[in-house]
């Protein structure tokens, strides 16, 4: 490449100037040495650019360079880094995975004897049970009780040397006294028994003059005023639904429906029999 750079009439520095490159780079190509401070990678593409500028094979310049500055061995050397660290990696994995494997077998291990402890205990217990309820004492029957009989009553013998004396007759004595005695139990027992009290009727509530109380079988339109004119209620009243209602007497009462409504005052019903079906009810409670 120096030969063809000279043939061209060119110097370093202008070889330098075309590629863009540092003179020492140049100088360093033409006097084969490779320590200008530059990687020998980098050094290799410089060695390309500058034969292709001085019109020189690249192929061959770069063959030459890499046969001079030892980058063949380099490659070479490359898949045998490749090959060892795999190799490690390898042997880092197998040991990983004996570790693993290790501590596998380990938790088996620990739960077999968990098991193997738990069934033992187990057995044990229900070896026991029977043994424990021979050993327990038979449950003992209480003796029956036996009734006390009566003693026999033995008259004294009289003595014989004393006077005879009056013979008395015990049953015939005791007969009053034992007649006495039911008498007195009769009594009692009549006396124990509860007196029949016949209970009394509930009261009814004292009447109310205020109070007007109504009640509705259907759906119903009322409208209730005292005499004050205050309305007490107002409204459709639904079916089984009651009022008790408060005010100054007399009431006066609209119903839409009478046939469906009740209306008590003062503890007795308001006849509403007159007013028809489907006609609308005015009436005043008490009537004047």
């Amino acid at each position: 490449m120096r030969d063809a750079r000279e043939a061209k009439g060119w110097t370093q520095a202008e070889v330098a100037r075309r590629l863009n490159l540092r003179l020492a780079v140049i100088e360093a190509i033409d006097s084969d040495q490779y320590k200008a401070g530059v990687a020998v990678t980098f050094l290799r593409g410089y060695v390309k650019a500058y034969a292709k500028v001085v019109g020189v094979k690249e192929q061959d310049a770069v063959a030459a360079f890499d046969g001079m500055s030892g980058v063949e061995q380099i490659k070479a050397a490359a898949p045998m880094q490749s090959f060892s660290r795999k190799t490690r990696q390898q042997a880092n994995d197998n040991w990983l995975k004996r570790i693993s494997w290790l501590v596998l077998f380990g938790l088996i291990g620990s739960l077999f004897y968990w098991w193997w402890q738990d069934s033992g205990a187990n057995y044990m217990e229900r070896s026991l049970e029977p043994i424990t309820e021979l050993n327990e004492p038979a449950p003992v029957a209480p003796e029956p009780l036996s009734p006390e009989l009566p003693q026999p009553i033995i008259p004294e013998a009289p003595l014989p040397d004393s006077p005879e004396q009056p013979v008395v007759t015990t049953p015939d004595a005791a007969a009053p006294a034992l007649a006495q005695d039911s008498v007195d139990s009769s009594e009692a027992e009549a006396a124990a028994e509860p007196a029949v009290v016949a209970e009394p009727e509930p009261e009814l509530p004292a009447a109310n003059p205020r109070l007007l109380a109504m009640s509705f079988s259907d759906d119903c339109w009322i409208k209730v005023t005292d005499s004050r004119g205050r309305v007490l209620s107002e409204g459709v009243q639904k079916a089984r639904q009651s009022l008790s209602l408060e005010g100054e007497p007399p009431f006066r009462l609209v119903l839409g429906a009478p046939h469906a409504a009740s209306v008590d005052y003062m503890n007795q019903p308001v006849d509403l029999s007159s007013f028809s079906a489907g006609r609308v009810a005015r009436l005043t409670v008490p009537k004047p």
